[in-house]
């Protein structure tokens, strides 16, 4: 008969006799068919009734050492962990010389209750065994094979926490509870800017992920949900990322009509939080190898993500593709030997901020299956990834990590003991030197000021020495993140149109809500036939000065050029100065200070050519003061224009 099929049949034979006898274990007395009847369960990763058909098995014979070496590994895998602790050293007190791979689990179990000191005891154990004689030498072989290849990791691990600074105080990560968590693996965690909203994946069977949604209400996550079917099918589905506006999301797509590897990369579209569309993003990103665990920055440019594609440094690396204008991801780059390893590589996450960079890896000196690390761009390459540390990270997994929007809140899987069991997520406070740079979340809409309709242009945003050039959509929409507590300039020069040029000084912010400005362009005046009553109209352009200085800064010259070519083609604007001084010094000098700053702006109109005679005040209005408001947004000079 075909060994599979008698496989098949014992199993079935095994499964049934429980089922008959509607017990918890199959009764007998003999301690040796019990053992077997349990290593069949074991076969079949039945582990829960293994667990009591060897926990019987003892009852019958308490000195049968075999039995408590298989109880011992149905209980590791349960996680069981002091329990499979007590079956192992059983064993070894009835027979030490039973197994030599039994050496190298029991200080799997120790090394997972974080007790480095009596796991490298039992690793030693079982390289020292090497050498020796012991019943189970040629049945596992195999296995002492695999352990032989940790080994060495294994040490490290342990080596790695006892160096590990107990003094410094993390936070403990919090169990986001049972809504949210399972006896199954939940990993991968991503969160709306506003904290509302948690999406994740599940996974359901051995090789089935589901992408699952929860809502906070109240302070409480409700019940999660799975997505829907616009999203999850039959085939693995997870990794999900949210982008930061959120109003779209990445996730990886396994085994779909398209997929051209085994897993590929998709973007799902939002429309009040339901799905519109989802189509495998266009360009050279995916490959025919495993691509997965998406994130993008804020600007929606870059993407970083996990592959197995030939030509990495080890198994999973880390990747980053760029956006083209035509909505094409460009060929992927490795982010090198500094960031990836032989060993795995995983769930990228990139900050708003655009260059801190979380994610997870087995190939860095770390305390377990799989570390937490943070990196920070620097010029073309990446600082040494730092391990978060314990006890955020632990000797047990820790997969996939996301910052909420404030830069605070962090959350994370994790298979730590004390869970609901597997991979669970966790959150926590970030401590401030791992956060990213505060950002605040810019929301914009361009829109015609007499009819309301959006206007899909571009806008060109500067500060000092640095530029950003975002497009809205047809409705007008723009987003992007900006350091926080500066001031910008935001510039639009959109045919037929009177050219935008405006200063905007955006506070830090917590950023459960985005900063929002609607911004309305006026239409170029069209020609009249008969003279009329011209309206007046007045625009406001204002100018920030650095503390006790009445110097232009980079900033400032940049928005001067732009009003300088408006006021050379449109002659017929009046203009005021205004200068102003914060709340700091006394209100004499403060004057002084103030009128300084307009005689700058004065002057340099007055160099480059802008007819003085349209300035019909130079004035400074000393202090400000405000105790609701930031003092540096008093130092500045409102240039106000006035036509009609």
């Amino acid at each position: 008969m075909n060994r599979w099929i008698l496989t098949i049949m014992v199993s079935v034979v095994t499964l049934s006799l429980f089922a008959q006898t509607h017990k918890e274990y199959v009764e007998t007395n003999s301690a040796k068919k019990s053992l077997q009847i349990a290593q069949r369960l074991v076969s079949l990763r039945e582990f829960e009734m293994a667990k009591k058909q060897l926990e019987h098995t003892v009852k019958i014979k308490d000195d049968f050492a075999v039995a408590y070496r298989e109880l011992g590994i149905v209980l590791l895998e349960l996680n069981y962990l002091p329990e499979a602790v007590e079956a192992y050293e059983k064993s070894f007190e009835l027979d030490s010389k039973l197994s030599r791979a039994a050496f190298f689990e029991c200080g799997e179990a120790f090394f997972r209750m974080n007790q480095p000191e009596k796991a490298e005891e039992y690793y030693l154990k079982f390289k020292e065994y090497d050498e020796k004689k012991y019943a189970n030498k040629e049945k596992e072989s195999g296995l002492e094979y695999t352990y032989t290849q940790f080994l060495d990791e294994r040490l490290a691990n342990c080596e790695f926490i006892a160096n590990i600074d107990s003094t410094q105080l993390l936070p403990t990560p919090v169990n986001l509870g049972p809504n949210i968590n399972s006896d199954l693996d939940e990993y991968l965690p991503t969160i709306t800017s506003d904290g509302l909203q948690l999406v994740y994946t599940r996974q359901i069977k051995k090789h089935n992920e589901d992408v699952m949604i929860s809502q906070l209400k109240e302070g409480s996550w409700q019940d999660s949900k799975k997505f829907g079917r616009a999203i999850n099918t039959k085939k693995s589905e997870g990794m999900a990322k949210f982008e930061t506006h959120g109003r779209s999301f990445y996730f990886s797509g396994c085994m779909r009509s398209d997929t051209e590897g085994g897993c590929d990369i998709y973007q799902a579209i939002l429309e009040d939080g339901d799905v519109s569309e989802v189509k495998r993003v266009d360009g050279f990103l995916n490959s025919k190898f495993w691509d997965s665990q998406p994130a993008i920055t804020c600007d929606g440019k870059y993407m970083y993500f996990s592959s197995s594609r030939e030509g990495g440094i080890g198994g999973a690396d880390i990747y980053v593709s760029e956006l083209d204008e035509r909505g094409y991801w460009g060929a992927p780059k490795n982010l090198g030997p500094t960031i990836n390893t032989k060993g795995d590589e995983e769930a990228p996450f990139i900050s708003t901020d655009g260059y801190t960079l979380y994610f997870s890896s087995n190939g860095h000196p770390g305390q377990g299956e799989g570390d937490l690390y943070i990196t920070r761009k620097q010029g073309n390459g990446w600082t040494q990834p730092e391990n978060l540390g314990y006890p955020i990270n632990t000797p047990a997994k820790e997969l996939g990590f996301y910052v909420q929007g404030n830069g605070k809140t962090a959350y994370m899987a994790s298979s730590r003991g004390g869970g609901e069991g597997g991979l669970d997520i966790y959150s926590f406070e970030l401590p401030e030197g791992m956060r990213p740079d505060p950002m605040v979340h810019f929301e914009g809409y361009v829109k015609d000021e007499e009819t309301g309709e959006g206007i899909e242009t571009n806008v060109v945003i500067a500060r000092e020495d640095e530029i950003w050039v975002m497009k809205s959509d047809a409705d007008g929409w723009f987003f992007t993140c900006l350091p926080g507590n500066k001031a910008y300039s935001f510039q639009i020069n959109h045919e037929g149109y009177i050219p935008y040029i405006n200063s905007f000084f955006l506070n830090p912010q917590d950023n459960i809500t985005p900063h929002q400005e609607q911004i309305f362009l006026l239409s170029l005046p069209k020609p009249k036939v008969k003279k009329e009553k011209v309206a007046v109209r007045q625009k406001q352009i204002q100018f920030f000065f650095d503390f006790d200085s009445y110097t232009l800064t980079p900033t400032a010259k940049t928005e001067l050029e732009g009003l300088v070519g408006y006021l050379k083609k449109n002659p017929e604007w009046k203009v005021e100065v205004v200068g102003y001084a914060d709340s700091k010094g006394n209100a004499e000098y403060n004057k002084i200070l103030s009128k300084r700053r307009a005689g700058t702006i004065v002057n340099h109109l007055k160099k480059e050519g802008i007819n003085i005679d349209n300035v019909i005040r130079n004035e400074g209005r000393g202090s400000v003061k405000d105790k609701n408001e930031n003092d540096m947004q008093y130092r500045r000079v409102d240039v106000i224009l006035t036509k009609g």
